[in-house]
């Protein structure tokens, strides 16, 4: 796996995942039962050998059967990728007329986007409803991303809040909060504010072309039956066997073996294997770690893993843990990217066996070790951050692995624990301990360090790392570091 990913790329992933999150937010406030549908949607996590093979809303309400597709928007607007000439590209091809698209504005912000308080939603049959003469096609994209075009459907968003005054036939009065007034021509679009209703500048669309915006309070109370779908397509299919992995029961595992065995569509398959696994079904985990071995197309190993790591609170939990870290561990799969996804799937991001990351502070492969460091967070329990001090004091403990758990120990939210038994090695007579123990201190945050260590000498010696920290030198900003190494590369001067 690469890390020097386009730093451009990265942004619009991580808009995406935050608008994600924020229409899981609104859907379960709600009263829906949202989750992921298309893996890693609310995550910006790149995986440089995930392939897409059924193409996927982003959310699924296990509750109503409610499809929600979310796009977010640096300005907002009414805009979905199609490709005309190619159907299984439309802007429409993996959406049902019953389902949602999303749309969330999202500010930038210092260090991630910040999403909009509020998603605007659209039926997909109202989007549908408008002709495509009426809607604006724009020009190709790049030939990589199969000459897609964004379509536009017209809207009035207001640059500035305020409140609706009027409507008519022809336009929308309203005072912004300055004072002013200001109008709208809606040229044959349909109003969505009413006489008296307040909107907020750039997060919300005052009129549009499809004749209504939805909401999710519209289907609140539907009832749904995901097993009604097994004998669909294959969309259908893996929307069944992901939703029974949520509210499925000893009842469905019948079901689920017929999708996993029956199903033309591998994807399919292998989530039918998921969902048996995470009811406690044995069989179910015996498919995945075959996948992961023999797998039927090469990008299933990866899925196969992230399946794993989706394993937190099933009964099968602990024999997951076991699989992913043999998974990481197996010589046969040196430089596959499914060795990275099975250390995270072990962090914060999956199954949260914390300890079974420490090995992997010390492997030969930097990429793997960097997934370690990242995946074991900065909130971790007391018997792991014991473990994680026992490396910077132990001789036998290379400096390789040593580097890695001062880095993990460094960027806990709470260093206060860490931070006294360091203390502690820091004043001791070992001095190559002592000298880890205080760089380790001295990377930490300061203020929490002077907090509990007491040892004069200590906070004396780390004073210089300390000046180096983000929180005492604004140049060690990351944002900051990030624009001086741009600048600094602009040193090509003319005559």
């Amino acid at each position: 796996m690469g890390f020097k990913v386009d730093s451009s790329f990265l942004r619009f992933l991580t808009m995406g995942a935050l608008a994600s999150q924020r229409v899981v937010e609104l859907m379960a406030r709600a009263g829906l039962q949202p989750i992921e549908l298309e893996r890693y949607s609310s995550s910006n996590k790149i995986w440089t050998t995930k392939v897409k093979r059924l193409r996927l809303p982003d959310l699924l309400c296990v509750k109503t059967g409610l499809r929600v597709e979310v796009r977010a928007k640096s300005d907002l607007a009414i805009r979905m990728s199609d490709a005309p000439d190619n159907e299984a590209r439309r802007w429409f091809s993996c959406l049902n007329s019953d389902d949602i698209i999303a749309f969330v504005q999202c500010q930038p912000g210092i260090g991630s986007p910040i999403p909009a308080e509020n998603a605007e939603l659209f039926w997909v049959k109202h989007l549908h409803s408008v002709q495509e003469s009426e809607t604006r096609l724009g020009p190709p994209k790049s030939a990589g991303e199969g000459s897609e075009r964004d379509r536009t459907w017209a809207s009035i968003v207001a640059t500035r809040s305020g409140e609706c005054l009027e409507v008519t036939s022809e336009k929308i009065v309203t005072k912004l909060d300055s004072g002013r007034s200001q109008s709208y021509r809606l040229r044959g679009m349909t109003p969505y504010v009413k006489p008296g209703s307040r909107f907020s500048a750039e997060t919300e669309f005052l009129a549009g072309l499809p004749k209504k915006k939805a909401s999710f309070a519209e289907i609140a109370t539907r009832s749904w039956n995901p097993r009604t779908l097994v004998k669909g397509s294959p969309l259908d299919q893996y929307v069944a066997a992901k939703a029974l992995g949520v509210v499925g029961a000893n009842t469905d595992f019948a079901l689920l073996r017929s999708l996993h065995d029956e199903s033309l569509d591998a994807r399919v398959s292998l989530e039918a294997a998921g969902s048996l696994a995470k009811l406690g079904a044995s069989v179910g985990l015996e498919w995945l770690a075959k996948e992961i071995t023999e797998p039927r197309e090469s990008y299933l190993r990866l899925e196969s893993v992230f399946l794993l790591s989706e394993l937190k609170g099933s009964p099968l939990e602990g024999d997951a843990a076991k699989l992913l870290a043999a998974i990481a561990s197996n010589s046969d799969l040196v430089g596959d990217e499914s060795r990275q996804a099975a250390i995270w799937g072990l962090g914060r991001a999956g199954l949260g066996a914390y300890s079974d990351l420490i090995p992997f502070l010390d492997v030969e492969d930097e990429n793997e070790r960097i997934h370690a460091m990242v995946a074991l967070g900065p909130k971790l329990p007391a018997p792991v951050v014991r473990e994680l001090v026992s490396i910077v004091s132990e001789e036998s403990a290379s400096e390789r692995q040593k580097a890695s758990a001062l880095h993990v120990l460094s960027r806990l939210s709470d260093v206060s624990a860490a931070a006294r038994e360091l203390s502690e090695i820091a004043a001791s007579s070992n001095r190559y301990a002592a000298a880890w123990a205080r760089a380790t201190l001295g990377c930490m945050e300061p203020e929490q360090v002077h907090n509990v260590v007491r040892d004069a000498g200590v906070l004396e010696d780390i004073l210089p790392l300390q000046l180096l920290s983000t929180g005492s030198n604004w140049t060690r900003n990351e944002s900051t570091l990030e624009s001086l190494n741009f600048i600094q590369k602009q040193t090509v001067f003319g005559a």
